[in-house]
């Protein structure tokens, strides 16, 4: 009636069987976590026994740490550089280098490759590193690359092998439309001063580059042209006094007290 007290609101109805509470219809994250549960389980890497004792050692360069390895952002690259780097420094003999079919042929690292594509992401990843200047590739005639490592000794290498004075094994060849290489300038002095460039004597020469500096193996080849001695076993054997007992003044001037200071020394070659 009008004017009346309607007295006090009755209590709510309970919530119907069945019915979700306001935090099981939040969402997930706005839920607060209950730090009695336990922690989801985080699957182990299976252990590493360790490095052993005995095996041969490979040596990695500094900038591998240093520059290329947070450079690489492909993890097919990154395996594959790797393994590249490790069949490199394991090999023997003056071919320090590894096929393209090797490394995809290789069960270790196809296991890495598993989530990559396996076999199939070699060669995209070589042409990562190739690209990147970690690796010089060497084409083949059988469709086969060769690669190298990005270093003064794989450049010399890579020189040998497209110039034909690099034998490779099973009678494999460099393909002919490779890229040409220039020679050194060791080389050129060579053809300018002492006569052509055989491929027995381009292989003399790049031995010798690796030991000797490219200074003293032109003043030796123009000191041999200088002397009538025009002969590579001749500048080798003034390179061999000097590594013994010194380049002094008679390298440059020559020596007043004889006409060929080396004569002597190239006869007992």
């Amino acid at each position: 009636m009008p004017g009346s007290n309607p007295g006090p609101l009755p209590p709510p109805l309970p919530a119907p069987a069945g019915r979700l509470s306001e935090d099981a219809l939040a969402p997930a994250d706005a839920r607060v976590p209950d730090p009695s549960a336990p922690a989801a389980a985080i699957p182990s890497p299976r252990p590493f026994e360790g490095f052993r004792t005995g095996t041969r050692p490979i040596t990695l360069p500094a900038e591998l740490f240093a520059e290329l390895l947070p450079a690489i952002e492909d993890e097919a690259e990154l395996r594959v550089t790797l393994h590249a780097l490790f069949a490199i420094g394991r090999a023997r003999g003056p071919l320090r280098a590894v096929r393209r079919s090797e490394l995809a042929g290789d069960t270790a690292l196809l296991r890495g490759l598993t989530s990559c594509g396996g076999a199939e992401a070699v060669p995209p990843a070589l042409a990562l590193a190739v690209a990147r200047g970690s690796l010089l590739d060497c084409p083949l005639e059988d469709g086969d690359v060769l690669y190298c490592v990005n270093n003064e000794g794989g450049r010399r290498l890579r020189t040998r092998i497209l110039s034909g004075v690099q034998p490779l094994p099973e009678g494999r060849r460099p393909r002919s439309d490779a890229v040409p290489v220039e020679r050194s300038e060791p080389a050129a002095v060579y053809e300018q001063e002492i006569g052509t460039l055989t491929p027995a004597v381009a292989s003399l020469l790049a031995d010798a580059e690796s030991r000797y500096s490219p200074d003293w193996i032109i003043e030796a080849l123009r000191l041999a042209a200088t002397n009538n001695a025009r002969s590579w076993r001749y500048a080798e054997a003034i390179l061999r006094r000097w590594e013994t007992e010194g380049r002094d003044d008679e390298a440059t001037r020559g020596d007043a007290r004889t006409a060929d200071p080396y004569g002597h020394v190239y006869r007992r070659e």
